[in-house]
C-alpha cells in the first residue's frame, strides 16, 4: 500500500510540475501553488547498528570412543543417529578368552585368601604351641645341665638337650615373628587381587559403553571385524543444545559477554533466528587467524541443526534508545547541513538536525522537533523553508 502511495504521489508531483512549467493558467496565478507531501509523525524509538559474523555448527560434545584392547566384534547393538544415555552397551567384543583367563585368575585369587586366612588363624595356637615346647626343653636342660656336673649322664645326652632347646627357642623366635611373615603372604593375595581385577578390566572395556548421553554420529565396522585398540570405531556427540563457533574482530569481541543472549541465522533453516547464549568469548586472539573465539549454545529440541551447517551471529555494535527517530529518507543535504521539513498548518518548516545514529532505513536525531510533529517522508526534495504544502497521504495509515 505504501508503494502504491508512494507511486501515486510522483504522479502528482509530476502533474504539479507540468502545470507550473506551463505558466497558461490564470487561475493558478491567482494564489501560491501548494505542493503536495506525504507526512508522518515524530516518535521516539530506537536505532541499532548491527553486524553479522559467519561461523559454523559444532556438537557441544563429541567423544570418540576407541577400544582399549583388541578383538572382534560380537554385536554392535546401536545404529548411525540412534540417541543413547551415558553406559549403554553400543559394542561388544569377543570375550571367551578373556572369560578364561578371569576364571584362572579368580582362583588363585581364592587360594591365596583362604591361605592367608588360615595363616592368620593359626599364628595365636602356633604361638602357645611353642612357647610350651620351649619351657619344657629349657626345664629338661637346666636338670640335665645338673647332672652332666654331677657326672650322672654323658655328654651326648647333655648336648641332645641342649639341641631340643636351641630348636624349641627357635621355633618360639619363629612364632613370635608370624604376624611379620602374615604380611608376605598379605601381600601374595594383593598380588593376586591384582591379576584379577587387570583381567575383569579387560572383560569390562570388551563392552564398549557410550561416554555421554546424546547421538551415536560414527560406526566403523561390522559384526565379525577384528579392531585393534587405539583405533576409534565410533562416537557419540551431544547435539541439543548444539554450538555456534565464531571468530571476531578486535572491534567486535568487546560487544559480547558471556550470558549474552544472541540472534544466530542458520542459512539451510530459513530466516527465522535461533536465540543463543554466549558461553564463551576468548581472551586472547589467536594467532594464525588473529580473531578471537566466540561460542554460542543453541536450543536443537527437535534435532533439525546438524553439525557443520553455516551460521551467523548477529550483535548490536552501537545503538541509541528512546530517542527521536526518522525514516532516513525524509533527511535532506543541503550544502554541509542535514534538514527534516516538518508540517504546521499548511507550510513546512525547515528544521537543521544531526544525525546520531543511522542504519539502513532509519535516524535517530537531535534539533528542533518532538514526538507528534508532523514531518514529511516524500515531496521533501521539492521543499524550502515556507513552502506551501498539501497533505496528501499520511505514513503508515
Amino acid at each position: 500500500m505504501k508503494f502504491k502511495n508512494s507511486l501515486i504521489l510522483i504522479a502528482i508531483l509530476a502533474f504539479a510540475l507540468a502545470l507550473g512549467g506551463c505558466g497558461s493558467s490564470g487561475e493558478e496565478n491567482q494564489g501560491v501553488r501548494s505542493l503536495p507531501v506525504e507526512v508522518q509523525k515524530v516518535e521516539l524509538g530506537s536505532v541499532f547498528i548491527k553486524d553479522l559474523v559467519t561461523g559454523s555448527l559444532t556438537p557441544v560434545a563429541d567423544v570418540p570412543l576407541i577400544p582399549k584392547l583388541g578383538g572382534k566384534i560380537e554385536q554392535i547393538a546401536v545404529q548411525v543417529g540412534q540417541s543413547v544415555r551415558e553406559g549403554d552397551l553400543l559394542i561388544q567384543l569377543e570375550t571367551t578368552d578373556i572369560i578364561a583367563q578371569l576364571r584362572q585368575a579368580e582362583a588363585a585369587l581364592e587360594a591365596a585368601k583362604t591361605g592367608y586366612t588360615n595363616a592368620e588363624a593359626q599364628i595365636p595356637a602356633n604361638l602357645k604351641m611353642a612357647e610350651v615346647n620351649y619351657e619344657n626343653a629349657k626345664t629338661t636342660y637346666e636338670s640335665l645341665e645338673q647332672l652332666f656336673l654331677e657326672g650322672g649322664i654323658s655328654k651326648q645326652q647333655f648336648e641332645g638337650a641342649k639341641a631340643q632347646l636351641d630348636v624349641a627357642k627357635a621355633q618360639l623366635d619363629n612364632a613370635r615373628n608370624a604376624p611379620l611373615q602374615l604380611e608376605t603372604v598379605k601381600a601374595q593375595v594383593k598380588q593376586a587381587q591384582a591379576a584379577y581385577d587387570a583381567v575383569k578390566a579387560q572383560l569390562d572395556n570388551a563392552a564398549i559403553r557410550a561416554p555421554i548421553t546424546g547421538t551415536v554420529t560414527m560406526l566403523e565396522n561390522e559384526v565379525g571385524h577384528m579392531v585393534g585398540p587405539g583405533m576409534p570405531i565410533a562416537s557419540v556427540a551431544q547435539l541439543d543444545p548444539m554450538l555456534g563457533i565464531f571468530n571476531l574482530t578486535e572491534s567486535q569481541v568487546n560487544k559480547l559477554a558471556i550470558g549474552d543472549e544472541v540472534e544466530i541465522y542458520i542459512s539451510a533453516m530459513g530466516k527465522t533466528p535461533f536465540v543463543g547464549t554466549v558461553i564463551e568469548v576468548a581472551p586472547v586472539a589467536d594467532p594464525r587467524t588473529r580473531g578471537y573465539k566466540m561460542k554460542a549454545k543453541l536450543p536443537n529440541e527437535n534435532g533439525s541443526l546438524r553439525s557443520g551447517m553455516t551460521a551467523q551471529v548477529g550483535f548490536v555494535l552501537d545503538g541509541i534508545e528512546d530517542s527521536i527517530v526518522v525514516p532516513l529518507q525524509s533527511i535532506v543535504t543541503k550544502g554541509n547541513r542535514q534538514n527534516i521539513y516538518l508540517v504546521e498548518g499548511e507550510q513546512a518548516r525547515e528544521c537543521p538536525v544531526e544525525i546520531l545514529l543511522q542504519d539502513n532505513t532509519m535516524a535517530a536525531i537531535s534539533g528542533e522537533v518532538k514526538p507528534g510533529d508532523q514531518i514529511v517522508i516524500q515531496g521533501q526534495t521539492l521543499l524550502q523553508d515556507g513552502s506551501s504544502v498539501k497533505v496528501v497521504s499520511q505514513g503508515g495509515k
